[in-house]
């Protein structure tokens, strides 16, 4: 299976579901316009967004396609406004939680039974704090990476009017 957005998504959300450390309806994919508003309604806390990823070819030849994609997640708190100490204790949460997703990614990047089998770059993990953000002037680490594989850019003739072969 290819990594395209929804795959993606999907495997980050089974991520949220199976960790220990997040509650029912704690995952969330996020519009970047969202950040300046109110944040969404019924997410329990600490809670994980998740970004559509971008996306680049900046590996491929005329005869090779290697597609990279590069996914974003943040892991969020609400620290009490103006409770430094908090805020401190519940960013170093957000650290770790997100470190504990990344270590799972790691394993499951050796499993042929995952999308990130042999696509998932460790070496690519940053990962930044983030906050205050949203009107809740919630607090957290957004983590990126990258997923690459070689991937066929075939042209198939069936969604072409002016061509006849596959290739």
């Amino acid at each position: 299976m290819r990594p395209t957005h929804k795959p993606i998504i999907d495997y980050l959300e089974n991520l949220n579901k199976q960790l220990v450390d997040f509650q029912e309806d704690s995952f969330f994919r996020v519009d970047l316009d969202e950040l300046f508003g109110a944040f969404r309604s019924g997410i329990s806390l600490p809670c994980m967004t998740v970004e559509s990823p971008e996306a680049d070819a900046a590996n491929s030849t005329v005869s090779a396609s290697a597609i990279a994609r590069h996914p974003a997640f943040t892991i969020l708190q609400a620290p009490q406004n103006g409770n430094f100490a908090e805020q401190n204790t519940m960013l170093d949460q957000c650290e770790q939680i997100g470190l504990k997703i990344i270590a799972r990614m790691r394993l499951d990047a050796s499993n042929p039974e995952t999308i990130i089998y042999n696509k998932f770059k460790a070496n690519s993990v940053k990962y930044v704090k983030v906050g205050p953000i949203f009107n809740e002037q919630l607090y957290g680490y957004r983590f990126s990476f990258t997923l690459e594989d070689n991937e066929p850019l075939k042209v198939d003739a069936a969604d072409w009017l002016d061509l006849q072969t596959t290739c």
